[in-house]
């Protein structure tokens, strides 16, 4: 078979952008916005591919669903272009830039009401780690908060028959914060907040006390499942090992 010419490529390449350009607009969203989802790379590489897709690619819809797992937490390499490409994703309210962006203002910026709205408006989204840090911060300070964040942790559970697992969640989690040098001020104050309201306290459900360590002899301290047959004490525990997380996350002191 000969091989095409320039002419035939410019040809072929022309009728897939007619193509492309005659289906609903709607679709084309749809289509690379399932893309987008699914790896940044393979957008980047569709935006490229023909007009049409370059185009639709600049949607809003585009930029809320896009994939942001392989990108680091924080970087000091990423130019003014990928930093207002961030901003975006987050302004549309893509749910994983959002919840970066939560824990940047709350564990590096000292920003911390900021960071607890973009935690909370991706936990709304669905956003599982989101859900699962907000839910323990808001638990750690108790008061009227912590049965707002024990709901959110509870609500996990209906992921489970997903295959959502507690314990990936809290090493996804575990990756990203011990990465960012978390400020020693501001853990230690979420810290010392779970300290005291973890101390010498019954649970309501089954009555047993929830102190600041709640693994009986015999557990594997990790494993969630395995924690407690009650629900409630079993997120306690959990919120017990995100404080641990923090707590190793922390800047050095010098």
């Amino acid at each position: 078979m000969a091989p095409l010419t320039r002419s035939m490529k410019k040809k072929a390449a022309n009728s897939k952008s007619r193509i492309m350009q005659s289906l609903p607009k709607e679709l084309l969203v749809e289509v690379l916005a399932k893309v987008a989802s699914n790896s940044f790379n393979d957008l980047y590489s569709a935006k490229l591919s023909c007009k049409a897709f370059n185009k639709t690619a600049e949607e809003d819809y585009i930029f809320q669903c896009v994939d942001m797992s392989k990108f680091p937490l924080v970087s000091w390499r990423f130019d003014d272009k990928f930093s207002k490409f961030l901003k975006h994703c987050k302004k549309c309210g893509n749910a994983e830039a959002l919840y970066r962006q939560g824990l940047r203002d709350i564990f590096r910026g000292k920003r911390v009401q900021q960071g607890i709205t973009c935690l909370k408006k991706a936990a709304s989204k669905g956003h599982v780690e989101a859900t699962y840090v907000y839910g323990a911060i808001l638990v750690c300070f108790g008061g009227e908060s912590k049965q707002e964040g024990l709901e959110l942790l509870y609500s996990l559970n209906h992921y489970k028959p997903k295959g959502f697992s507690v314990r990936e969640c809290r090493e996804r989690v575990k990756g990203l914060v011990r990465n960012m040098w978390a400020d020693r001020k501001v853990v230690g104050k979420i810290v010392q907040a779970r300290h005291e309201t973890a101390i010498a306290k019954t649970c309501s459900d089954c009555g047993n006390r929830q102190e600041v360590f709640t693994v009986e002899r015999g557990w594997d301290p990790l494993d969630h499942e395995n924690f407690s047959s009650c629900n409630t004490c079993r997120w306690h525990q959990e919120v017990n090992i995100f404080r641990d997380i923090l707590n190793d996350s922390c800047t050095p002191l010098y």
